[in-house]
């Protein structure tokens, strides 16, 4: 909203006639909807940072490597272990 409709919008609420706890739960649902807003809001840019990495093994590059972990788990060999002491 800009802002001649929230002055026209708050000129509407002044003009209500609300008793003081008619006023503290509006009030209340405004802060609970702003903050599952916000909420919403941080839950969509993990999600938007979560979906930008699922493009990285996209194309030929992901079929190859998707290739070779098959390839290597259908080889059936043992690999020679080298000791690290050397």
């Amino acid at each position: 909203m800009n802002v001649a409709s929230l002055n026209h919008l708050w000129s509407y609420l002044q003009g209500l006639s609300l008793t003081a706890s008619n006023q503290r739960w509006l009030g209340e649902r405004l802060i609970e909807a702003s903050t599952e807003h916000d909420i919403a809001s941080e839950e969509e840019k993990k999600l938007k940072k979560l979906n930008a990495l699922f493009g990285a093994w996209n194309g030929k590059d992901g079929e190859r490597i998707e290739n070779a972990i098959r390839e290597a788990r259908k080889a059936d060999y043992e690999r020679e272990l080298v000791s690290m002491n050397d």
